[in-house]
């Protein structure tokens, strides 16, 4: 630190004029003051001040910035504020001599400040008596302007206005029981409430009416003052009270010269026309605390400890290896690896190190692999697939590598590509490299294009023997079959009758054999009458036999189609939150409804091929009666093709679907999301930007679906293809057999007329090949669902039912991190205890944790550390869902169903009970605006229904919450919708029902928190404070900021 010289100068400078010490001193003092004044200079990081040091000085600060930290009970350094030219600090120290500092302030940039050290004003103070009358004034409206900035509509105040308010307040006292103000007096002074407790009634011939309960801080009497009438309610002392009492005519003056102050008032007083019923007296909080409620608490280094350092986002620093200890290169060149395509775009790294495995044998489920690498909705880092490989069995090295050790670096290999996608690279020569892309397939690169898209970070990896140990994925189409088990005798009837339509069709040809070799040649009218009527009993036994084929499979179309829905609601249902947090919305809604397709996919094409194949086997059975070279000839022609053909096609519709499949995921995704903000798209006249967007990701599809068309009209048209030359093929054989004698005419005609059968069933399942693999892709994109780990595991018999719980919670070292290791903690070993009955207010700065910590205790989100206890028993032993049937829970954002306003606040319950459901509303005060609509409780809302407002439908979340009458409640910015008068008759209606109940309420308002039994505060998820309003205030900690910056002080 640099010192100049005095400050004193024609001019004081400007920053001065904010140093609230010289407000009320006239020109020529506060010029003497201003001239004693020094400059002072602080570099980067230099410590201006220190927590517990001596208060000897006051600063303004007149250029740079500085930081304000508060120590925790650990001593690490909690951030309170940033101050920057104009700021002052220090005030106190000039006021009062044995103070010592609360905070440190640190230079945050080179920073010049004006300091006025308290020896030198002190020094001022005693040559001229007229600064230290000015101080002494200054400490009166010091103490009080502190007491009216946290509690009156005073708090808006200029220094001039204040100075005249300080200059009138009277002090007076009245003892409980004191009548202060009577009903029916004329207009007095207005009230101020410093200390106890008061309650206003209105006396309706000899019956009184409770209005309102007034503590520290209320005032009251300016109803009076401003309409000019009499005293319009009584006000009564219920404790020994102490009153500021401010005349009429000081009032008149307030009002009229400060805007500010007159709004406050008006609106108070407005709000006191639409009060009906008495106030549940809200600050008689203190009387019920429980017995042993007790004071702040000091916390354990444990409970405040710094935050970790934030995970890596690579595995090591960049420093590039250049050995590969216990990792090897093939011998051989890998030219085989097993594909494995992502299902949307943050898969690419689990999908890479599932290939791998797959690659060394073991088939690990795709789901496993995500959960191991701990896969979130920005992706997957290095350091995850390190400890997802580890976890899975393998030795693994992941570093930065340099390009220049492509040639000798261990393979195969996860790349990190244009470093936001990863890749295998399994083979690499002087100028390609070959890599599986899981959202491409198989591509063979130039080596320059790898060079130049490789970041250069990569993963190596070696098998261990707990790789055998990891359990394989199941079929993808195994759990789909698994629903036709129970009708394998019906199937196995329908297959029959399959055949034996086939054969009853097979007849026709067969017949016309007879016709041409026998009835033509005979001329045997009676022969040829009854071969027709042989026909012709074939082709209707055929049909009837097809009809009933196609009535049993239909029932079971049906069931089966219930069954699967059934079954992958209830799956999707018990699914944790953090399932639906790591995917978008679009993409679960496409694999939900590719269950539909792909079910009648496997019916309707299920029928016809089933029915192709039987009409193929009875063909080519009756063809080899007729010739069994002919036959022979016709399948070896056209078999081996077809299989080649859907070899090929196999191996490139899949990736194509996949890719197609997560396209319209991510455009499905896009469609929701805008028509859920279509306000925001209107009120920013934003529809053409938003339209472009669309358009540019339906074109990306778009070119998806040309390319899976494209391919798809070359795969039939090829089918198309080798029908016709294996039926050319045929003729000519057929030809020569006739002019050779060994077949004749009407075998011919017959063989060719079972050829030409035969022909198009083989195409039609040949072309339905595309179809099934579209089926294996949605039915596997569906396992993702199914394989996943429901919520408490699939067994629940060994978890504890909950019938009721008293309300004992317990924070046991709780810890909370979002899926993917770069992510920091949420919260970090909080831990405190709440008793029954207790209201406990959760505050903190925006990310602190506090939603996160009400999210673990409603089981919401699974701690990834530490425990909470209900009544003593760890939160994952009890069954979750009977717990939440105890927990009355309102969220920031409350989802409507599209149901009746009954069925919203009774959710859950099959039969709404009409009483209960209206005592909910009254409770939420949503009851006024329910009862004024046309169909009052049964007025549908939600996506088809009426549009509620933000509070109406925060006051059905609140009424749907306490519907149940829960023994905790848990509200999270449960009243920030609400205008200040229904928040206060909420509040009111609701403190009647947390009686008795535990509570949790997150709030940034103050005078929602300030009654809490406990106040916990919350900082980069850990706990740093907890007490009471006033304890926390006087501890000056970052509750008394916090509440400082809301209030302007």
């Amino acid at each position: 630190m640099s010192v100049s010289d005095r400050a004193h100068a024609p001019s004081a400078p400007a920053e001065l004029r904010r140093v609230a010490l010289l407000e009320l001193m006239p020109a020529d003092v506060r010029r003497l003051v201003e001239a004693s004044f020094t400059r002072v200079q602080f570099g980067f990081g230099e410590v201006i001040v220190a927590e517990g040091d001596e208060a000897n000085a006051l600063f303004v600060i007149q250029s740079g910035t500085a930081r304000v930290i508060k120590a925790g009970d650990n001593r690490e350094e909690l951030p309170l504020n940033v101050l920057r030219s104009g700021d002052v600090f220090g005030e106190r120290a000039l006021l009062e001599p044995e103070r010592r500092r609360t905070a440190t302030v640190r230079a945050s940039s080179p920073m010049e400040a004006l300091r006025l050290d308290r020896a030198v004003f002190e020094a001022l103070v005693r040559s001229e008596p007229e600064v230290g009358r000015y101080v002494d004034l200054h400490i009166r409206r010091h103490e009080l302007r502190d007491f009216l900035r946290q509690y009156t509509a005073f708090a808006d105040l200029p220094p001039e206005g204040m100075r005249v308010l300080l200059d009138g307040l009277i002090a007076s006292s009245v003892s409980a029981g004191e009548l202060v103000v009577r009903q029916g007096e004329p207009a007095g002074p207005m009230y101020v409430v410093r200390h106890g407790r008061l309650r206003a009634y209105i006396d309706h011939a000899g019956v009184r009416e409770q209005r309102m309960y007034l503590r520290r801080g209320d005032f009251f009497g300016e109803v009076s003052l401003l309409r000019g009438t009499d005293r319009t309610a009584s006000v009564e002392a219920v404790s020994d009270c102490e009153l500021w009492a401010l005349e009429p005519q000081l009032f008149a003056q307030l009002v009229a010269e400060h805007p500010r102050f007159r709004e406050h008032i008006e609106q108070r007083v407005s709000a006191y026309d639409y009060r009906s019923v008495a106030n549940v007296p809200l600050d008689f909080a203190d009387e019920l605390l429980p017995a042993d409620a007790a004071g702040p608490e000091v916390l354990s280094e444990e409970q405040t400890r710094a935050a970790a350092t934030p995970y890596p986002l690579r595995a090591q620093a960049d420093i590039e290896i250049e050995q590969f200890d216990g990792f090897a290169r093939p011998d051989r060149r890998i030219r085989r690896f097993p594909v494995i395509l992502q299902n949307d775009a943050t898969e690419a790294g689990g999908a890479s190190l599932a290939m791998v495995c797959r690659y060394y044998g073991r088939n690990v489920s795709s789901v496993r692999v995500r959960e191991a690498v701990r896969t979130a909705v920005d992706g997957t880092s290095l350091l995850g697939i390190r400890q997802g490989a580890e976890s899975l069995g393998f030795k693994v090295r992941a570093a930065k590598v340099s390009k220049s050790r492509l040639d000798t670096m261990p393979l195969p290999a996860i790349l990190n590509w244009a470093n936001n996608h990863w890749l295998v690279l399994y083979h690499v020569n002087a100028r390609h490299a070959w890599v599986v892309d899981p959202a491409r397939g198989r591509r063979r690169l130039e080596r320059t294009e790898l060079e130049a898209n490789w970041s250069g970070y990569a993963a190596f990896f070696a098998p261990t023997e707990a790789l055998l140990e990891v359990p394989e994925e199941s079929s993808r189409l195994g759990w789909f079959l698994g629903f036709f088990k129970p009708y394998r005798r019906t199937l196995l009837i329908a297959v029959a009758l399959a055949f034996l339509s086939a054969a009853g069709s097979m007849l026709i040809p067969v017949l016309s054999k007879f016709i041409v070799d026998k009835v033509i040649r005979a001329d045997d009218v009676q022969l040829l009458t009854m071969l027709v009527l042989v026909m012709f009993g074939a082709l209707l036994l055929s049909v009837a036999v097809t009809i009933v084929q196609r009535l049993l499979l239909s029932r079971i179309a049906v069931r089966v189609d219930r069954e699967t829905l059934d079954t992958l609601s209830e799956v999707l249902l018990a699914l944790p939150m953090s399932y639906f947090h790591a995917r978008r919305i679009g993409d679960i809604g496409r694999r939900l409804s590719g269950l539909q397709t792909a079910r009648e996919i496997a019916i309707n094409r299920g029928v016809i091929c089933l029915t192709s194949v039987a009409q193929v086997v009875v063909a080519v059975a009756f063809m080899f009666v007729f010739s069994w070279r002919l036959t022979l000839v016709y399948l070896i022609s056209s078999v081996p093709l077809y299989w080649a053909l859907m070899w090929y096609i196999q191996t490139r519709l899949q990736p194509t679907y996949e890719g197609l499949e997560e396209s319209w995921g991510k455009y499905q995704s896009r469609q929701i999301d805008s028509i859920r903000g279509i306000e925001t798209v209107k009120a920013m006249g934003a529809e053409e930007s938003l339209r472009r967007i669309m358009l540019n990701q339906f074109n990306d599809l778009s070119d998806k679906v040309y390319r899976a068309d494209r391919m798809l009209m070359l795969f039939n048209g090829a089918v198309q293809l080798i029908s016709f030359l294996s039926l050319a093929l045929f003729l000519w054989l057929g030809a020569l057999q006739v002019l050779h004698h060994h077949l004749t005419v009407g075998g011919l005609i017959t063989f060719n007329a079972l050829v030409l059968l035969t022909n198009q069933p083989i195409v039609t399942v040949v072309q339905s090949w595309d179809v099934l693999q579209h089926t294996v892709v949605l039915l596997g994109r569906l396992n993702d669902v199914l394989e996943h780990e429901p919520e408490q595991g699939a067994d629940h018999s060994g978890l504890t039912p909950v019938k009721s719980i008293s309300g004992h919670v317990h924070f046991r070292r709780l810890s909370f991190q979002y899926p993917g290791p770069a992510q920091a903690p949420v919260l970090d070993e909080v831990e405190f205890d709440v008793q029954p009955g207790t209201r406990v207010a959760i505050v903190g700065r925006s990310g602190s944790g506090k939603t996160t910590l009400i999210k673990c205790l409603c089981g919401l989100l699974e701690p990834t550390g530490g425990n909470i206890l209900y009544d003593g028993a760890e939160l994952t032993s009890l069954d979750m869902r009977d717990l939440r049937r105890q927990i009355g829970f309102v969220l920031q954002e409350n989802h409507m169903f599209d149901a009746t306003i009954a069925e919203n606040i009774a959710f859950g319950t099959e039969q709404p009970d009409p009483e209960q459901v209206m005592w909910a509303a009254r409770v939420a005060n949503a009851a006024g605006f329910i009862e004024r609509l046309p169909m009052g409780y049964q007025t549908r809302i939600g996506e088809s229904g009426l549009l509620l407002s933000g509070g109406q439908r925060q006051r059905i979340a609140i009424a749907r919450a306490v519907y149940h009458r829960p023994p905790v409640l848990v509200f999270d910015e449960a009243t920030s919708a609400l205008d200040t008068e229904s928040e206060r008759a909420v509040k009111e209606n609701l403190d009647q029902l947390l009686q008795g109940r535990t509570s949790f309420v997150i709030a940034h308002r103050l005078s929602t928190v300030r009654d809490a039994d406990i106040i916990i505060v919350l900082e980069q998820g850990r706990l740093v404070e907890r007490g009471t309003h006033d304890e926390l205030m006087a501890r000056q900690g970052l509750y008394y900021y916090l509440c400082s910056q809301q209030l302007g002080m």
